[in-house]
């Protein structure tokens, strides 16, 4: 089974580079809701990781997913903070 992130740029590299395997980028709702969809026809997918920032832009394809009786794939919320400022400011 693999696990597939969606989230902003950021979090997807640095999930990818910890060992996730397949991350997708999500900017808008659209194309959050077209790369969910493609995680849940994906039958290798067992585990879909979604930032909280993309689960509230599609919050009732999250919800219908999390009360259906399929136990895979898993889906979880997880928390996403913002944007880091410049790292040298000097």
């Amino acid at each position: 089974m693999k696990v597939a992130l969606l989230a902003s740029r950021r979090m997807v590299i640095g999930f990818l580079l910890g060992g996730v395997h397949t991350g997708y980028i999500c900017e808008n709702a659209e194309e959050s809701r077209a790369h969910l969809d493609a995680c849940l026809k994906d039958s290798d997918i067992g585990i879909i990781l979604v930032s909280k920032t993309v689960a509230s832009m599609i919050p009732d394809r999250i919800h219908d997913i999390k009360s259906s009786s399929d136990l895979i794939p898993v889906i979880s919320v997880i928390p996403d903070g913002p944007e880091p400022g410049p790292f040298c400011t000097g």
